[in-house]
């Protein structure tokens, strides 16, 4: 038979219904967590062990509720190619630095590295993370600044008469072109 205790551990979406939102659950977590570090102050409690138990495996619960509202993220290890199209070119850099670091701390796990599965998935990953950095292009050359706008704006602003050439001339060079 299991206690409340157990259950509260085994019911996570249960629990989970009692909250609106993962601020809410994180805002219960700090609250546990205040109750815990008083409680660790007061060894001498008679009921201390048993209290403490409780308090533990709410706090463990709500962390489970927590990653049950805020679905863990996408590591770079185990995408595939298709979830690696989507990157831009800042997440593309990170993962490559990411899967590079993946590949030192494997390559010698296995005495053979031709044997070692971890580090040769890491290789094929790094490979498709390299082609696809060339498809993609930094932030800065694909996007247009508010502040060049602005400079444009004011020297269009600073014309008497509005020539056209001007204003191709100026827009052509955010474009770059």
């Amino acid at each position: 038979m299991q206690t409340n205790n157990e259950k509260v551990l085994t019911d996570i979406t249960g629990l989970a219904k009692k909250f609106t939102g993962v601020e809410d659950v994180k805002a219960e977590l700090k609250r546990i967590q205040s109750i815990k570090c008083r409680l660790k102050k007061q060894k001498a409690r008679k009921d201390y062990e048993d209290e403490m138990t409780k308090v533990v495996k709410y706090e463990q619960a709500l962390k489970e509720v927590r990653e049950y509202f805020e679905p863990k993220k996408t590591t770079v290890t185990t995408m595939t190619r298709e979830e690696i199209a989507l990157l831009n070119y800042e997440e593309t850099m990170k993962a490559i630095k990411s899967i590079q670091s993946k590949k030192c701390n494997t390559q010698y796990l296995e005495v053979d590295i031709a044997q070692n599965v971890e580090y040769q998935k890491a290789c094929q990953i790094e490979l498709w993370l390299l082609e696809h950095k060339k498809t993609v292009k930094p932030i800065e050359d694909t996007v247009v600044k508010k502040s060049e706008l602005n400079d444009i704006i004011s020297n269009l602003e600073q014309l008497d008469k509005l020539d056209k050439n001007k204003v191709l001339d100026e827009l052509r060079k955010l474009l770059g072109a």
